[in-house]
């Protein structure tokens, strides 16, 4: 019976040692440039490595097809990516939904700050560079332009930072760009730029957890998470740069706005 409880307690033992080692791999939406995007994130990082005893991973993709690919093929403990792709995930990946951001998504139509176009209207016969397809503010761009009834030409851009790189050299005449993205570039950048119109919100960032975690595991990823980015004295720094203006258990119907932009999604992934 003794030998029996020793090989109990090893057993039980090696079990946590594994869970200790395991690395938490946290997949970020390739909204920046892999550099600035992954150093926006190392404040969490380091807290939830410090919070769980557990290495925590930072992991991103080349680009937003790419980084859906790697959602389908569940390569992520958590993920944070846009509402339409949040519930693309949950749909054909099996991730549960879990925060989502206080704040909302936005694109902001932005011009040089000198001798940009003035007017909307002016956009007509312009070059307007724009994030990746897939992503909602480049589908909520176009949908801007629609309304506006302009029908410029379309130059995309793996990342937000590339499409307002675009205006300041002058390869586009506009941008649209996510708001909290644009609030987060670098001076140079902001600096140079001007901001013409706003389209219309929706919800913003969501955390996803794994759906292949064991529950408790995935309950204490969330809370730590949610720990941090809700915490004073972390959270309303790191918040600014992400678009988590604090965030709050998603509910039903948090996503619902966006089903015409996962059928979009999902047809933009078929056509390519």
């Amino acid at each position: 019976m003794y030998r029996g409880l020793c090989l109990l307690v090893l057993l039980v033992a090696g079990i946590v040692a594994e869970a200790a080692g395991r690395e938490v791999r946290i997949g970020l939406e390739p909204y920046f440039t892999p550099r600035l995007l992954i150093s926006s994130f190392q404040p969490m990082r380091l807290a939830l490595e410090k919070a769980l005893g557990q290495p925590v991973v930072l992991l991103t993709a080349p680009d937003y097809r790419q980084f859906v690919r790697r959602i389908e093929a569940q390569e992520f403990d958590i993920v944070v990516i846009g509402p339409h792709t949040a519930r693309y995930a949950e749909q054909q990946a099996a991730y549960i939904p879990s925060l989502i951001g206080r704040s909302r998504l936005a694109g902001l139509i932005v011009v040089k700050r000198d001798g940009g176009p003035r007017l909307a209207s002016e956009l007509g016969e312009r070059t307007v560079a724009m994030p990746d397809p897939l992503t909602a503010t480049a589908m909520l761009g176009e949908e801007w332009l629609k309304k506006q009834g302009l029908k410029p030409a379309l130059r995309y851009y793996d990342f937000h930072n590339a499409a307002a790189m675009a205006v300041m050299h002058g390869d586009a005449q506009a941008a649209i760009v996510n708001k909290t993205a644009f609030a987060n570039m670098p001076p140079d950048i902001r600096d140079g730029l001007r901001v013409l119109a706003e389209t219309r919100s929706l919800p913003h960032m969501v955390l996803l957890a794994s759906g292949q975690l064991e529950p408790g595991r995935r309950k204490l990823y969330i809370d730590e998470v949610a720990k941090f980015v809700n915490s004073k004295e972390h959270g309303e720094s790191f918040a600014g740069r992400i678009g988590f203006s604090g965030a709050d258990p998603l509910k039903e119907g948090d996503l619902t706005a966006v089903e015409p932009f996962v059928a979009e999604l999902k047809r933009r992934l078929r056509s390519e």
